[in-house]
């Protein structure tokens, strides 16, 4: 019995040791360094941190595109120091919600927005600085017509490397020949408009390629009973890549064709002769092209007859009959000789300078502008594939009646 007692306890203290050691193991397993609360506890302190990181990060990011967009750096832009509230040289802007930026684009590279039909648009910056507005200063909210004149006047001389000539300006004129060409007073208040509109955002937007057509257009017309030509059943313009070029309009239909276009709340026209030039000055002071390229000889950014390209675009169509019938273009398409070949709009990216397409050559584009001959007062610019790139460079300009509707006249949109 006695013996029994002993085993009896023996077992018991056992037991007890063993409770004990299981117990130290429990709370060890919650309580310890390693234990699950102190792994409970770890686990939400690392969701707090990624979470927290996650709104700084998106909180970066929002401030990152916003400095993209508008070209601040934070630490002081326009006419202001560093550090300072100054205002951007240039704020770019939607025309409505119903347009996005693309962003992975920049003010500096050729800010690109599109609206939801994936029409697509460049900013073009003017800056906002007194080297621009040396006469009218910089800060106005109110405008007479003394204002706007000093405006055009200063953009004038800042464009002056490519709008010297004095044929040419931006000057209202009759038109017969056409249904719904504006009236001087409606001329004169668009481009105030622009005018106001340009010195206050910094820039406008340009059509990222020449105005295009969804199904080829060959033949010039429509006209009303009078014999005046119309837009009536004509398709609205897309500004996309790989469309046929819109031409065999007249000035008046492409304007008219122009201000139909999905603009938002803004505006939506053909350039006016000092918007082109700003165009061109955007190209050399951002992209970096040598005055002379736009001046003397474009062959090596436009489709002209003399470049001989190669393009590597299996969306890309050509045409060797004046623009008749369009044929795909072989991946790669390399032209061995100096040939007239019209392409659709934006075919290859050698065109391209601020990523816009086509600013030379290919076809000539309609603007607003008025030459100095009353027979011929209508004025395209850029130059076409059918002369070289030193005989129609990007800043040059024709005159042609307002009755001309041919193959090798398109146009570009604009918006403000």
């Amino acid at each position: 019995m006695k013996n029994n007692k002993g085993i009896t306890l023996v077992a018991l203290v056992v037991t007890i040791v063993v409770l004990l050691i299981l117990a130290g193991v429990s709370i060890n397993l919650v309580l310890g360094d390693n234990g699950i609360i102190t792994k409970a506890k770890e686990a939400q302190r690392k969701s707090a941190e990624a979470t927290q990181n996650d709104l700084i990060g998106m909180n970066e990011l929002a401030q990152q595109l916003e400095e993209k967009i508008n070209g601040s750096t934070g630490s002081g832009s326009g006419n202001g120091g560093a550090g300072g509230k100054t205002e951007p040289e240039t704020v770019p802007y939607l025309p409505s919600d119903d347009f996005h930026y693309d962003t992975s684009t920049s003010v500096d590279t050729g800010l690109i927005i599109a609206d939801s039909n994936g029409n697509e648009y460049v900013w073009v910056v003017v800056p906002r600085t007194t080297a621009v507005y040396k006469t009218t200063g910089l800060g106005k909210t109110t405008f007479t017509d003394a204002d706007y004149r000093s405006i055009e006047t200063d953009l004038k001389n800042y464009t002056s490397t490519y709008g010297t000539t004095d044929d040419f300006s931006d000057t209202w004129y009759a038109d017969t020949n056409n249904e719904g060409w504006l009236t001087e007073a409606e001329y004169k208040t668009l481009k105030n408009d622009m005018l106001k509109s340009v010195y206050e955002n910094g820039g406008f937007y340009v059509g990222r390629y020449e105005a295009g057509i969804v199904e080829n257009r060959t033949l010039y017309g429509p006209t009303n009973s009078d014999g005046k030509y119309t837009i009536e059943g004509m398709p609205t313009p897309v500004s996309k890549a790989d469309a046929y070029p819109y031409i065999w309009v007249t000035r008046t239909q492409a304007q008219n064709l122009a201000s139909n276009v999905n603009s938002g709340t803004k505006t939506s026209s053909l350039m006016f002769g000092v918007q082109w030039d700003l165009v061109l000055a955007f190209m050399h002071n951002k992209g970096n092209i040598a005055d002379s390229t736009l001046t003397s000889n474009s062959t090596t950014i436009g489709n002209y007859k003399n470049n001989l390209w190669t393009i590597k675009n299996a969306n890309a169509k050509y045409s060797t009959d004046y623009g008749r019938t369009f044929t795909a273009c072989p991946n790669p398409f390399k032209k061995d000789a100096d040939s007239e070949i019209l392409l659709t709009t934006g075919a290859d990216s050698s065109f391209s300078v601020q990523n816009i397409y086509d600013i030379a050559g290919n076809v000539y584009e309609w603007t607003l502008e008025k030459t100095d001959r009353d027979s011929l007062p209508c004025a395209q610019r850029g130059g076409d594939v059918y002369d070289t790139g030193s005989g129609s460079p990007a800043a040059k300009r024709n005159n042609y009646y307002t009755s001309s509707a041919y193959y090798y006249i398109g146009f570009r949109v604009t918006l403000w």
